[in-house]
Order: structure tokens, then sequence, then C-alpha cells
């Protein structure tokens, strides 16, 4: 059960989405996994954590909203409000928490609503910025600066206003707020925070991450997976749907269209099972995949609120099938 601010806070995050006109998926609020939301606008697809205190995140749903995102070809974005020392979280700035891109409700709605990007990342030792390299040099030059000059003015090395010109540093905030007041020129550059979601690269699974299939009807649903080719699996954990399958090939338009999210269930009905259904539904709705929903007992229903149902001995004859028909 989560607070009224936190539940405040999360509905505010919801409604900004809301009111830029995402597509959103069911939110899972307060559910302690690794998305709480999906929001898509056209080719724009985001996988949202939301969290008061932006250190609470584990590592383990770090590594699944990550790993989530990349087989959604979505963007992994943390919103908060509150870092360890219980410090706010400045807007305008780009936190990060293993290499997931972190803001405030008021960086991402300065960003979505007002196109203004954040200019300042949060770096180990304070706040840093990117600068234009070329125009840095320009403007020195236009003055008739050399590099120890402005060094001398603004209180640094040579060899760092040199660096600076490269582009192979960056500025921490308090230097660049002295250069850009003594050349009366901005140099920073603004942070495009997409492209540094798209820049996240590969995931490797973290030593202290376990989690497998632990039942045996799971273990019937990913020996199915393996045996159709989609062998690229996602078991999740505090999430209604229980796994993400997806082909291997690189063909992405193929991938796309066989990328499974599946929710596992003993029972048909039920609150549990309800939520299963609504979420998977809704997700892949949203991902532009395909839902299904594995049962352990018979079921004479095929589908339930538009969402695929089998058991899993159907599964097991439709592989038994497929290897008489070879």
């Amino acid at each position: 059960m989560i607070d009224i601010d936190s539940q405040q806070f999360y509905q505010g995050v919801v409604q900004l989405f809301v009111h830029l006109h995402f597509d959103l998926s069911t939110p899972l609020l307060g559910c302690g996994g690794c998305f709480d939301l999906i929001a898509k606008k056209k080719a724009l697809l985001i996988l949202v954590k939301i969290l008061e205190n932006i250190d609470s995140l584990r590592e383990e749903q770090a590594f699944e909203l990550r790993k989530l995102a990349q087989m959604l070809s979505g963007l992994p974005l943390i919103i908060g409000q509150r870092i360890r020392n219980n410090a706010t979280i400045e807007d305008g700035v780009v936190y990060s928490r293993y290499d997931i891109p972190t803001i405030s409700i008021e960086t991402l709605q300065n960003l979505l609503l007002k196109q203004l990007p954040p200019l300042i990342y949060a770096h180990r030792g304070g706040f840093k910025v990117k600068f234009d390299g070329s125009l840095l040099k320009e403007k020195r030059l236009e003055k008739n600066l050399s590099l120890s000059d402005l060094a001398s003015e603004i209180g640094i090395s040579k060899r760092t206003v040199y660096e600076y010109e490269r582009g192979s540093i960056d500025v921490s905030l308090e230097t660049a707020m002295l250069i850009e007041e003594f050349l009366d020129e901005p140099l920073t550059m603004a942070i495009n925070l997409f492209e540094e979601m798209r820049k996240i690269g590969s995931v490797s699974i973290p030593e202290s991450y376990s989690n497998i299939p632990r039942s045996e009807l799971e273990r019937d649903v990913k020996k199915h997976f393996d045996s159709i080719g989609l062998q690229d699996q996602l078991w999740t954990k505090k999430i209604p749907f229980r796994v993400l399958a997806k082909s291997l090939q690189k063909n992405d338009e193929l991938s796309k269209s066989i990328t499974t999210i599946t929710g596992i269930s003993r029972v048909l009905t039920g609150e549990d099972f309800a939520k299963k259904l609504q979420v998977t539904y809704s997700v892949s709705q949203i991902a532009d995949a395909n839902p299904l929903v594995v049962v352990s007992g018979d079921t004479k229903q095929t589908e339930i609120s538009g969402v695929p149902v089998i058991s899993v001995d159907e599964l097991t004859k439709m592989k038994k099938k497929k290897n008489l028909d070879k």
C-alpha cells in the first residue's frame, strides 16, 4: 500500500503523459516491479520507473528495466523526487542510476511540454555540463585571448581549456558559469535525453540476478518458447506478466512480429488473474507485441478480454505436432 504523497506523485507523472497525448499501459503504481508505466507517442516508446527516492532502485530492477526496454525497442527512464540523503532532485539536471537517465517530473515537463531540454548532468563530485568546444575556441580567438589568457582569467590550467575546446572533457557547472560570463556567450549544449537513453547499449546480467522459471508450469513454457525460436527471454519479478520472449533473429520486422508477452496462471478467475489479463493486454497493445496467457489446467476458453488463453498441455501438443510434421 502506497501513501497519499506517493500516490499523488505517481498520478502526477501519469497525468503529464495523458496531457501530452501519450498512449499508456495500465499503470503498476507501487507494485515494486521494474517499471510502473509504458508510454508511447508515435515512434517514441518510454518505459518509466517512478521512484520517490531514486537510490531505492535495486540492481535487478534496473537490469529488468533495461532488458525490457531493449526487447521492446523502447527507452528506459526513471522519474524521481529525492536522492539518498533526502535532498530534492534538481530540476533541469539529469542524474543516472545503473546507466538509466533519471530526472524530476518538472524536467520531464519542460522537455516534453515546453521543448526545454536539460543542460546539466550530475556526476561524482558535483554538476557538469557539455560545452560547444568549437564555439568556445571561436569566441576566445575573437577576443584575442590565448589559451593561457583565458585559463588565467578563470583560474584553471591552460591544458584544461585546451581539452574543453577539444570536447574531450566536460566542464563543472561553476567553471562553465565563469567562462560564459567572461566571454559573454552561452556555450553549454543541451542534453539530448532520448539519445542518452539510446546509448545505454548492451545489457549484462548482474551476478545477483537469479530469476529463472520456478515451477514445472513455467519450465514447460520456457521449453516451448525455446523450441519455436523465442530464445531471448526475460523472466520478470513483481509485474503481472511473467515472461517476455522474442526471436533472436536479426530481422527487426520479423522479431517484432513474434515478440510475446506472457502471463502464467494456475487459475482463470480472481483478482490476480484479472490483473494479469489487463496488464498483458495493455502492454502488448502499447509495445506492438503478442499477448498470451498460459494456464496449468484445461480450458475451453481460447480468449479472454482480447488475450489468447491456452493450457500448458496445448502448448506441449503444439510442440509435438511441430516435431511430427518435420
